[in-house]
């Protein structure tokens, strides 16, 4: 486990009972850290019937999850593609916690995937997607690595992509162009924040079992007229160690990258997916 007392991190995108941001929180809280979780508002009535039937409450309840065990933690309502309200995510941060030493961009639209294709897709759809995979990874990196410059403490960023970043899958709308983006991205800024002493890294997560990739397989199955249970299926037999990936399995790359063991590793990409993607 990473050493990750006295850091203060922020996990955006958290705010799903089944999701890698959620595991990626409590990861970096039961190694230490006090954590700020951040999602956006979400209906009640359009949680998944798991949620619903034990009173998920979204971010409120990981941040309720993280006090548990005996760490600080804010549940932050923010659409990271609004400026203003990162701006005001993290002055808040800053002055409850005292700062941002750790963050992890996880927020992010599935898009269409599994159902569109570019020349198909809504172009609205496109736009925010965009807006939230990329433009809301450049707001929420700018306004937490100015914090970490100013404090001049170092610091650690985390960029959650996806193996959709590593190589065109058909069908994905706007999910690919976004999280191979995010790549590039990783990687420019790792050398610009380098001279601070702030380490810049991304995972590529394979097939997780998470609702969102529930939501893929069942788009991919209307689109295709199949039983729901064959995409799942067709992903689980493709990958060389033969299941999904769990949440826990990317948080504990994420704290690997976020702690000092990982202290001479900038600018990389790590494919979190049993095997799948080997370059």
């Amino acid at each position: 486990m990473a050493d990750l007392r006295g850091k203060v991190a922020l996990v955006t995108g958290a705010g799903r009972k089944r999701g890698i941001g959620r595991a990626i929180a409590l990861r970096l809280a039961q190694d230490g850290a006090d954590v700020v979780v951040a999602g956006s508002v979400r209906d009640p009535a359009t949680f998944p019937e798991h949620e619903r039937a034990e009173g998920w409450r979204g971010i409120a309840s990981v941040a309720d999850e993280i006090r548990a065990l005996d760490r600080r933690s804010l549940a932050i309502d923010c659409d990271v593609a609004v400026k203003a309200q990162v701006e005001a995510m993290v002055s808040q941060i800053v002055d409850e916690l005292g700062g941002v030493d750790i963050l992890v961009n996880n927020a992010a639209l599935p898009s269409e995937a599994g159902r569109a294709s570019i020349i198909a897709m809504d172009d609205e759809v496109w736009y925010r997607t965009v807006d939230v995979n990329l433009n809301g990874l450049y707001l929420v990196t700018k306004a937490c690595a100015r914090a970490m410059v100013k404090a001049a403490k170092g610091g650690a960023i985390v960029n959650i992509s996806s193996t959709a970043g590593r190589i065109g899958i058909p069908d994905y709308g706007a999910y690919c162009a976004t999280k191979w983006g995010m790549i590039g991205f990783t990687q420019q800024l790792a050398l610009e924040l380098a001279a601070h002493g702030i380490r810049v890294n991304c995972t590529c997560p394979g097939s997780t079992d998470t609702d969102m990739m529930d939501g893929t397989f069942q788009r991919t199955a209307e689109k295709f007229g199949i039983d729901p249970g064959a995409p799942k299926q067709g992903a689980i037999n493709r990958i060389p160690l033969h299941r999904q990936g769990r949440p826990a399995d990317q948080a504990a790359a994420v704290a690997f990258l976020c702690g000092d063991d990982a202290s001479y590793i900038t600018g990389q990409t790590l494919n979190v997916d049993g095997g799948l993607n080997m370059a």
